[in-house]
């Protein structure tokens, strides 16, 4: 009798404690969409163009970031623009391709950017941790005051804590300009795989940029 009693309470406890619990995760899953785009702007920045001395291509999205640069350029936010040259493949290196760099380069010259306008930054470099040693070396020759930096949306923040970090100048004001992607936005990244890959692939370097550098 007495453990015919205690099942229905023990029920009714369970389901006390559930209950919450339950409710919470509706209401998460109601509002998942504010929520996962909340969660997002957590990793861009997203600057508007002002004037300033340089536009600065990053190695990668290579459908995006030169076509955002030419735009940039062709409104007259700024007179040049740096093109990194990531490190050449096996393929690349036989010139059976073109290589990343000279990709960059045709694609800036058939966006009508004029070739005295592009310089090409050396050594090859393969992280963004690289990129920003190699622009280091230019800011020392050049001494700018502003950069434009357009790269993909969820790189925006970690690329502007290293080259900042790596810069080690405060006079030098960086303005990160978030690209629009094609296949996804900051309100619909969950949506789609190449989204949700490209925000778990950020979350994963940022944690490691933050840890190494």
């Amino acid at each position: 009798m007495t453990t015919q009693l205690l099942q229905p309470r023990r029920i009714r406890r369970l389901l006390f404690f559930l209950f919450p619990v339950v409710l919470a995760l509706g209401i998460v899953w109601w509002q998942r969409a504010p929520l996962l785009r909340g969660v997002a702007r957590l990793l861009i920045v997203a600057d508007q163009p002002v004037q300033a001395d340089a536009i600065v291509i990053l190695g990668g999205g290579l459908e995006t970031r030169p076509h955002a640069a030419a735009r940039l350029y062709r409104e007259g936010w700024a007179p040049k623009i740096l093109v990194m040259q990531p490190e050449k493949s096996d393929i690349t290196g036989l010139d059976m391709v073109l290589d990343y760099g000279a990709l960059t380069h045709k694609l800036l010259l058939k966006e009508n950017v004029p070739e005295s306008a592009i310089t090409m930054l050396e050594p090859e470099v393969t992280s963004t941790v690289e990129e920003a040693r190699v622009l280091a070396q230019w800011v020392a020759q050049h001494k700018p005051r502003r950069l434009l930096v357009p790269t993909d949306l969820f790189h925006t923040r970690r690329a502007r804590w290293i080259l900042r970090r790596i810069l080690q100048d405060d006079t030098i004001e960086l303005q990160m300009i978030a690209v629009p992607l094609r296949r996804y936005s900051a309100d619909n990244w969950w949506q789609t795989e190449p989204g949700v890959i490209d925000f778990q692939n950020e979350l994963i370097k940022s944690a490691l940029y933050r840890w190494r550098y």
